[in-house]
């Protein structure tokens, strides 16, 4: 069996580390971390209900008329990941009832076939790009650990981007992704490094995506990111 050696990661590394590099943003969607309204709902003979969405939390339930609130874990479960709700035969929600549903809607977790972003506000060239090493002692740290700058080629890339005061100024992000190759406007003024959807001619390919709980810009605060991407 073929596999790919350390070596053969580190060039791969190598090759994206070489090509252009750009950090997109965008307003995801925008029902991400709100409340959804209280809505009548009701279950199946099957004892599920399925809410309107899925990746949900603090779900809960009344009566139609609102005068008995029931208790998750005694009279129905949640599968939150689904938004699915099932009764239990057993606690205070009648067969085949109707009820008020209440829950706030969670940021989901990005789509492994995505190529773009939901919502893209605009995208910036890195500010810096390098191999690094996994070090319990490191300086980087990044979700999947500590890492140490390296001056050999490795399987790990350190990328940072710091936007700017008056990129987005007023926008709410949730989602960020990494493209490579991207291609902007030939005819846009030399020396730009933040660009709008309009000003892309080519987005390139969408590297690395994340979805995170909203951040509120503002015109007096800079917005850093950084990532270790390991192939």
């Amino acid at each position: 069996m073929a596999i790919m050696t350390r070596s053969g990661r580190a060039a791969l590394a190598d090759a994206i580390r070489q090509r252009p590099l750009h950090l997109a943003w965008g307003t995801g969607n925008t029902a991400w971390d709100s409340t959804a309204p209280q809505g009548a709902l009701t279950f199946g003979a099957n004892d599920v209900l399925q809410l309107p969405h899925a990746y949900v939390s603090g779900v809960a339930l009344a009566s139609a008329d609102g005068i008995t609130t029931y208790s998750a874990g005694t009279d129905y479960t949640v599968d939150s990941s689904t938004g699915r709700v099932t009764r239990i035969v057993t606690g205070g929600i009648p067969t085949e009832a109707t009820v008020r549903a209440g829950y706030t809607i969670d940021t989901p977790p990005p789509d492994v076939t995505q190529t773009g972003l939901l919502g893209e506000l605009g995208r910036r060239a890195v500010d810096e790009v390098a191999f690094v090493v996994a070090d319990d002692a490191g300086a980087i740290v990044a979700p999947t650990g500590r890492f140490t700058l390296s001056a050999t080629p490795t399987n790990h890339l350190f990328v940072r981007v710091r936007f700017e005061f008056e990129d987005a100024p007023d926008a709410v992000i949730r989602e960020q992704g990494l493209f490579v190759g991207t291609i902007t406007d030939p005819a846009l003024p030399a020396g730009l490094r933040y660009f709008e959807p309009a000003a892309i001619t080519d987005p390139g390919i969408l590297l690395i995506v994340q979805n995170t709980v909203p951040i509120i810009r503002q015109p007096s605060t800079r917005e850093t990111f950084e990532f270790v991407v390991t192939f």
